[in-house]
């Protein structure tokens, strides 16, 4: 287009101009509509308003519209940004955020951003906090790079008093940083309903890391507050600010008021720098002895006080505890590294190795020694050293519950495993080796939890002959000879248990993580070749491994091999957290190893379809964490543009269907979740067998044939013919009516039948060779990608 200007542009800029001048007199917010809004960001309902010392949460709404986007961008991901934040205000990101692209008349979701409202920041209005939306996506004209942005209102109050607002910024939503505003404050002193109380009962709560503003308004006045603390947690109780003329003391109680600690000056701030001028408090890294309510005096030393004046209060959490800030430098002990077998460090017999650290998360310490054949060694770990204050449970440290492994020669093979010793969350093992060799040992932290104030010593006691010795001796009795691992007399095969080169940090034995004797082992987190717990293995050979091996030619029940284990939150768990082992079909579960493995149901199968379709994320029993459904294609090519997502599903779910026994599928369901009549074939294959009351849904023949099935399986060591699967087990109850779909397969769009189950989806492709027609969606592929952001291995 030429830039020449022509006479009959000018009208239209006259009326720019003057609506631009018209909104800057009557004080409106100005947005400027940009020729094509791709995308949009506004903020939702009445600006928030909150005190210092407490959190303000802005709501926005962001809309993609998005309609060029090809196949090889079903969704783009928006970064959001903050610019013109005021002084003494922190304001947290929301992370990522995902939107389906070419969605007729665009697609929205809404966000919140939380402000902390420091005892710093000025009391006012505030309408300039300028929130960015950016994105990329492939378009059909190539990378395209998006952004909108507004601006988000708020109002910061003392006391409940709001200052004077201010009149809303007078330009362009654009990244340019526009002045603050200038707020009124409003009255700190006298306090009135504000003011946190003389005495114990009348504290008033604080938050963690919230600095509040509060004052000493006349003379013997004092405050108390309240936080609640974590066993085992390190906080310092300060006072950050404070007025001339005050000279204030800290006091801290517990609930039955007895003082714990206490300070009037606190000069050494700055351990380089003392300053004795300093005269504000402070109690220094406290530990809290256990979890509770504590209390917290604040009054001027000699009683004065008086005349209005001001102080900040906070209680600060150091990185300490059951979640402390990981410090990378403080993680690496004297022996790193030794988080794989072939890194293990050497223990040489009456050694001591003082100051190992379990740190990051998922750390694991591996040592090796030499075993002669016949003599009687103990190993184990000792977190005494560093044990709690000697009023609570003192025999143990923080975040310390140690579990120990050994294993044979190769490094794999696992011979012994110890939890707890009698009184001491510390492990031990007592082992009398058969042959002289090498021997591993790795120790852990139970749930795998680590940071950098877990440690422990680590010793290995040779015994004097015919002596016991050790932290907890034993009787000298034999070693029980291992588990023998399971052998098949009567059926060999090619690929006994599938296995391939082993990923960085992959554990490779028979049973790492569980043995027939009920007897447990630590939670496996990562690539793993072969099975996090026997039960799984076992589960896995019943149906597949006829398939792996070639005996037999249908599809797979999990999977060629297991994939991804897993130690995922689950609250009814002991440690509140659960094995589990991804495949590319589903996930197996290991609820209560400590249960019934006769039990049919000690292995379950994860709910991932109903989770996938309504964005329930379980957590537990009956607990969840909401997020958005799956913008996954149910099944066919992963950059299909077409095919039905899960998320489709969402609204099909919820209607039960009558009983139709006899009828076939007729509808169809699209990649909107809109549902139309099928105009292809009445297959009578496809018509319905079964109708399940339960959920309200009708089960086409060929996939009630399937359910049913019968087969070669392998159970006890041997091949029989049977049912393959109790299909309530595998798949669950059916959530969905079966519908037709164009899916393409392969690069070819072909008709497929698809019906979604709690635990499993199933599809039928006419097209396929018998044997495959009838197969289940990678749902446990899926699922990981949903959760994790990332594809299985």
């Amino acid at each position: 287009m030429s830039n020449r200007s022509t006479p009959r542009h000018k009208p239209a800029l006259t009326l720019a101009l003057l609506g631009t001048l018209l909104a800057i007199v009557v004080g409106v917010p100005l947005t400027i509509v940009r020729a094509q809004q791709v995308i949009q960001l506004a903020q939702i309902g009445p600006p928030p308003q909150g005190d210092v010392g407490s959190i303000i949460t802005l709501t926005f709404q962001l809309t993609n519209n998005i309609n060029d986007a090809t196949s090889a961008s079903p969704n783009t991901s928006f970064t959001i940004t903050t610019a013109n934040v005021p002084s003494g205000v922190t304001v947290s990101s929301p992370g990522a955020i995902q939107l389906p692209n070419n969605v007729p008349g665009g697609t929205s979701t809404t966000f919140t951003l939380q402000l902390s409202i420091g005892g710093t920041a000025v009391p006012g209005t505030y309408n300039n906090l300028l929130v960015t939306a950016a994105g990329s996506y492939n378009s059909t004209s190539g990378v395209r790079n998006v952004s909108t942005n507004t601006f988000g209102t708020f109002v910061i109050t003392v006391g409940g008093a709001t200052a004077t607002p201010t009149l809303s910024p007078t330009v362009s939503p654009t990244p340019t940083r526009t002045p603050g505003p200038t707020p009124t404050p409003g009255p700190v002193c006298p306090e009135g309903a504000r003011d946190p109380g003389n005495d114990l009962g009348s504290a008033r709560l604080v938050l963690i890391d919230s600095p509040v503003t509060h004052g000493i308004c006349e003379i013997g006045d004092e405050d108390w507050f309240r936080f609640g603390g974590v066993g085992g947690k390190v906080y310092t109780i300060d006072i950050e600010r404070m007025d001339a003329g005050l000279d204030l003391s800290l006091e801290l109680y517990d609930e039955n008021g007895q003082r714990l600690a206490f300070n009037d000056d606190f000069f050494n701030r700055d351990p380089a720098r003392p300053d004795p001028k300093d005269i504000k408090p402070r109690i220094q890294s406290w530990r809290a002895p256990r979890d509770g309510i504590y209390y917290v005096r604040v009054r001027d030393t000699l009683s004065i006080g008086g005349g209005n004046r001001t102080y900040v209060f906070v209680v600060r959490s150091e990185s300490y505890g059951p979640t402390p800030v990981v410090v990378g430098e403080v993680c690496r002990d004297l022996y790193e590294d030794d988080g794989l077998p072939e890194q293990a460090k050497l223990i040489l017999p009456n050694e001591i190795q003082p100051g190992h650290r379990l740190c990051p998360t998922g750390d694991a310490d591996w040592v090796r020694f030499f075993g002669k054949a016949g003599k009687v060694y103990y190993i184990y770990t000792d977190t005494r050293p560093y044990r709690n204050t000697p009023d609570f449970n003192n025999q143990t440290q923080a975040g310390a519950d140690t579990v120990m492994y050994l294993f044979d020669r190769d490094g794999g093979r696992l011979l012994d495993f110890s939890d707890d010793i009698a009184g001491s969350l510390d492990s031990q093992i007592r082992f009398v080796p058969r042959v002289d060799g090498f021997y591993y040992v790795q120790i852990k932290n139970n749930g795998d939890l680590g940071n950098q104030f877990i440690r422990y010593d680590l010793i290995l006691q040779l015994c004097i002959p015919d002596e016991e010795c050790g932290r907890a001796p034993q009787p000298a009795v034999l070693p029980s000879p291992a588990s023998p691992t399971p052998t098949v007399a009567p059926f060999s095969d090619r690929t006994p248990t599938p296995t391939g080169t082993p990923a960085p940090g992959a554990f490779e034995g028979d049973t790492p993580n569980g043995a027939e004797d009920g007897s447990t082992r630590a939670l496996l987190n990562g690539p793993l070749v072969g099975f996090a717990d026997v039960a799984f293995d076992q589960l896995w050979q019943r149906t597949d491994r006829v398939v792996a091996s070639g005996r037999v030619q249908r599809s797979w029940l999990w999977g060629p091999r297991g994939l991804m284990a897993r130690a995922e939150q689950y609250q009814q768990a002991a440690s509140g957290l659960r094995q589990v082992q991804y495949f590319d079909k589903g996930r197996m579960e290991l609820n209560d190893p400590f249960g019934d493995r006769s039990n049919p149901w000690f292995v379950t199968s994860g709910l991932l379809v109903m989770e996938l379709v309504t964005g329930r994320m379980q957590i537990g029993a009956n607990e969840f964490v909401q997020r958005e459904p799956a913008g996954i294609p149910v099944a066919g090519d992963a950059d299909d543009p077409n095919a039905p997502l899960y998320a489709s599903f969402a609204a099909v779910i919820t209607q039960a269907a009558p009983d139709l026994t006899g009828q076939a599928p007729r509808q169809t369901i699209d990649r909107q979740g809109q549902v139309g009549d099928y105009a292809g074939p009445v297959r009578s294959e496809t018509r319905f067998a079964h109708y399940v009351a339960e959920s309200g849904h009708n089960i086409p023949a060929v996939f009630w044939d399937y359910l049913n099935a019968r087969g070669m399986v392998y159970e006890q060591g041997r091949l029989r013919n049977d049912r393959l699967f109790d299909w309530l087990f595998v798949v669950g109850y059916p959530i969905s009516e079966p519908f037709w779909a164009r899916v393409r397969i392969g690069g070819v769009e072909r008709d497929v039948l698809i019906q979604l189950f709690e635990r499993r989806t199933l599809t039928y492709v006419p097209d396929n060779p018998a044997g495959w027609r009838v197969e289940m969606g990678n749902v446990g592929r899926h699922y990981y990608r949903w959760r994790y952001g990332e594809e299985l291995p």
